[in-house]
């Protein structure tokens, strides 16, 4: 599935990071009590639950095609983990090697966190906002995510796999309630690895039924259930806001969202949506844009640096040339997309060519012979 782009999920993709760019450039500009309601910040959620989706498919699929051969793991091991630095480390240590070269803002001061994939657990012990960087806790949470998790996943039995993925899913909100109440600490209630595998969980476990259940899967992506997961969380999120009931927001809230975007993302892996909802999710532009979504995520936060440092700011801002919260929106966004449609282009996809080198099944094996 790693190599096959399925139109629908690269759909969710786009999604996922227009929810999370509304969230950081325009949803605090909003005035409207409604608006700032809304989670856009939650398309992180869907990307986590998208992760532990496809990785964990990778390795339940690859896992039983090995022990139909009766093979060594290892060799999976080691190309599972080559295959994840092509693919995540070239243009993340590339932006970051630049702006430490330029002494861009912060970025000496952030730079050991940032090459060491910690900045998560920087912030969540330090409390701290590390300025345009802070959008890679999520990426260290990945990272993390995907050192650990296929020891967890190919060296055990798959029953086995099942009772893992759900103690995780427990201990994630075990983990999200002992901060919230006994540290009182935000970033760490949903920055640290631990308190994240709530939606990495759930999308793991959505992977282990597909690749296990295909009956339970083929009920479980009935609309219906869809439907009914954003009633049941639309309903919590108004109860919360009447009651305020902050326990429920900082430490179930992702969790039930995660619950929705797992259902979301079991119909899209089938390309399932049709009518209206396919044409938003297999437009071509949305499509792309999914494609280079890892690039947008990586370049967005530091769009608005560049634009004031290109054109002042009291033509932005103060002018009666002054462009709209909106316009700057889409502004922000074609530039980010260029940076990414280019990145994709020229770095990732060349560098991303040389997994060929490193397959999943040995080379003198046929995968149709593993079916």
């Amino acid at each position: 599935m790693e190599n096959k782009h399925i139109a629908q999920l690269d759909g969710l993709r786009f999604y996922a990071i227009l929810m999370i760019m509304v969230a950081h450039w325009l949803q605090w500009q909003w005035t409207n009590t409604i608006l700032t309601k809304i989670p856009f910040v939650h398309g992180v959620i869907l990307f986590f639950v998208l992760s532990g989706f496809l990785i964990s498919n990778i390795l339940f699929t690859n896992k039983e095609n090995y022990n139909i051969q009766n093979l060594s793991k290892l060799p999976l091991l080691k190309n599972f983990y080559i295959r994840r630095v092509l693919r995540i480390f070239p243009i993340y240590y590339l932006i970051i090697i630049f702006l430490f070269i330029i002494n861009y803002d912060n970025t000496r001061s952030v730079f050991p966190w940032l090459i060491s994939y910690t900045s998560n657990i920087y912030q969540s012990v330090n409390n701290v906002d590390i300025g345009n960087f802070n959008h890679f806790w999520s990426l260290a949470v990945e990272e993390q995510f995907y050192l650990l998790w296929p020891l967890l996943i190919l060296f055990t039995k798959s029953k086995k796999s099942l009772l893992i993925i759900i103690l995780t899913i427990i201990i994630a909100l075990i983990s999200k309630s002992s901060l919230y109440f006994f540290f009182d600490n935000w970033r760490a209630t949903s920055y640290i690895t631990l308190s994240c595998m709530h939606a990495l969980g759930l999308g793991a476990l959505l992977s282990y039924f597909v690749t296990y259940n295909k009956k339970f899967t083929a009920k479980l992506s009935k609309s219906i259930w869809i439907y009914s997961s954003l009633f049941l969380y639309l309903s919590l999120q108004i109860i919360q806001v009447v009651l305020k009931a902050n326990w429920y927001k900082e430490i179930f809230d992702e969790f039930i969202f995660a619950i929705f975007a797992s259902l979301v993302v079991l119909k899209a892996s089938n390309n399932g949506f049709t009518g209206f909802k396919k044409i938003i999710f297999e437009n071509k532009f949305v499509c792309y844009s999914g494609k280079v979504s890892y690039g947008l995520y990586v370049f967005h936060l530091f769009i608005p640096s560049l634009v004031l440092w290109v054109v002042p700011d009291v033509i932005i801002f103060n002018s009666k040339f002054a462009f709209s919260k909106y316009l700057l929106f889409v502004t922000y966004y074609i530039i980010t997309f260029v940076f990414a449609h280019f990145s994709f282009k020229y770095i990732e996809s060349p560098i991303n060519n040389l997994k060929n080198k490193f397959p999943y099944f040995p080379k003198n094996t046929k995968i149709e012979d593993l079916k």
